[in-house]
């Protein structure tokens, strides 16, 4: 079953739900003002006879308040969205873990570089993404083939990934632990089957990730579980 939007899994994306939170908010409020601005005009200003109404050639004040008004609300906008997107990228020298993804038609593989572990989708199983709870990830992405996109709906964020390049970003996880069968997906079209280019994830507590850390050290490419 795949879960379209799992709940925030990451202190970055409890602060990107926020902005987008502000983004519906104002957008409710602009179209509620708007719908209401063309009701009055429908009402007030409806045809009376066959006499031209009053013509008023500019307004000075409305004109200056539809142009301000608007491009303050599109800089603070941006101003909540750049702030909230750096943090992604301006992480911590020395994070808790590095994962290295690779996307390639059409799957992923998962590598862990500190301890040799990997695992890697098949044709029959979803591969899994493994995390601990709490701590800092730095994900460094390439892809193999043409362009992918990393999209995990938990982050609230997503990044392209581009052939012969490597791109990397961070991430705090919270403290939820839970199990989130095929919502990771690929968010850039890639190719015939990029339907199929799922992978799950499964954030759980540091002691449990570090047996099952162990017990994939040293056995080499691990296919993941999830038809």
């Amino acid at each position: 079953m795949i879960v379209a939007t799992p709940p925030p899994l990451t202190d970055q994306a409890d602060d990107i739900e926020r902005v987008w939170n502000v983004f519906v908010l104002i957008a409710l409020v602009v179209g509620v003002f708007v719908v209401g601005l063309i009701c009055y005009a429908i009402v007030r200003f409806r045809s009376r006879g066959d006499s031209l109404p009053k013509q008023v050639h500019y307004n000075i004040p409305v004109e200056v308040a539809y142009t301000a008004i608007p491009l303050l609300v599109v800089i603070g906008l941006f101003a909540i969205t750049f702030t909230s997107v750096r943090a992604i990228d301006s992480g911590d020298d020395d994070p808790d873990l590095v994962v290295d993804v690779v996307a390639f038609q059409w799957q992923w593989q998962f590598g862990y570089p500190e301890s040799g572990a990997t695992v890697v989708g098949t044709a029959s199983g979803y591969p899994e993404l493994v995390l601990p709870a709490g701590a800092s990830v730095e994900f460094s992405l390439t892809s193999a083939d043409v362009i992918h996109s990393f999209w995990i709906p938990g982050f609230r964020f997503k990044r392209d990934i581009f052939p012969g390049e490597t791109t990397t970003f961070q991430v705090d996880v919270g403290e939820r632990t839970g199990s989130y069968p095929a919502s990771g997906v690929c968010a850039e079209f890639c190719g015939l089957d990029h339907h199929k280019m799922h992978f799950s994830v499964r954030v759980v507590v540091a002691a449990e990730f570090e047996r099952w850390l162990a017990d994939r050290a040293g056995a080499g490419s691990v296919a993941g579980g999830d038809g």
